[in-house]
């Protein structure tokens, strides 16, 4: 796949181009900062669109008017169609933000993520307790210990909608990269080696989770870490 065959397919499928083109952006970093600015633009356009509507509108507004026959018959007439386009609209939106992905996809998304953010990896922040408990909850998880100490905390964005957390654990063995990814269930663990990195992801509370790190042994230590250190509450069906 090329570059161009890459764009075409992100922006006929942002959410999900599909395992040919993640296999591209995770060795492409143009194409990576393509998708990754294509991402933000499609999250900003969803964030703006889900207004909530107060609830018991609809009939408020059928109490106020309380048209005619006729006057009911065109008002049906006019809202109909706008009524169908929101419908599709909010569809739309709802599944674009929760369709399943398969652990391969979300292995090679955390792989990809990992690869063109090699700052995280470097940076040695001072990250409070409090930022990781509302991190591990925002997916289900009640943090009951520090795993290892943190280096790097901050919000990414997820493959197929929305956002998740990206953690660098900090160990004496070297970094292992956690991205905990809520809305994007897993059935089974999958442990995959790509490019250079390993990759676990494990079915976690509300969604699931990735580790990457060079060392297969690094991998599976923080898997033991995260399992002793986090609570997780079972995902709602």
């Amino acid at each position: 796949m090329n570059c161009l065959e890459f764009r075409r397919m992100a922006l006929a499928n942002p959410q999900h181009p599909g395992p040919t083109a993640l296999e591209h952006e995770a060795d492409c970093p143009e194409c990576a900062r393509f998708y990754l600015d294509l991402r933000r633009q499609e999250e900003a356009l969803y964030q703006s669109l889900a207004i909530p509507v107060p609830e018991g509108l609809a009939d408020r507004i059928l109490l106020r008017t309380r048209p005619r026959l006729f006057d009911r018959a065109r008002s049906v007439r006019v809202w109909l169609p706008a009524l169908a386009a929101t419908l599709a609209l909010a569809l739309g939106l709802n599944l674009m933000i929760s369709r399943d992905m398969s652990p391969e996809s979300l292995a090679a998304s955390a792989i990809a993520h990992v690869r063109r953010e090699p700052e995280t990896l470097v940076a040695e922040q001072q990250v409070p307790m409090a930022r990781l408990v509302s991190a591990f909850a925002g997916s289900g998880g009640e943090l009951m210990s520090e795993p290892v100490p943190i280096s790097y905390a901050g919000r990414c964005p997820l493959p197929g909608g929305g956002f998740g957390e990206h953690i660098v654990l900090k160990t004496a063995q070297g970094k292992v990269t956690l991205i905990l990814m809520p809305g994007k269930p897993v059935a089974a663990a999958l442990r995959l080696f790509k490019d250079g990195l390993n990759v676990s992801v494990l079915p976690a509370g509300e969604g699931s989770l990735a580790l990457v790190a060079e060392s297969d042994v690094l991998v599976r230590d923080a898997e033991a870490n995260i399992q002793r250190a986090v609570r997780w509450r079972r995902a709602r069906t």
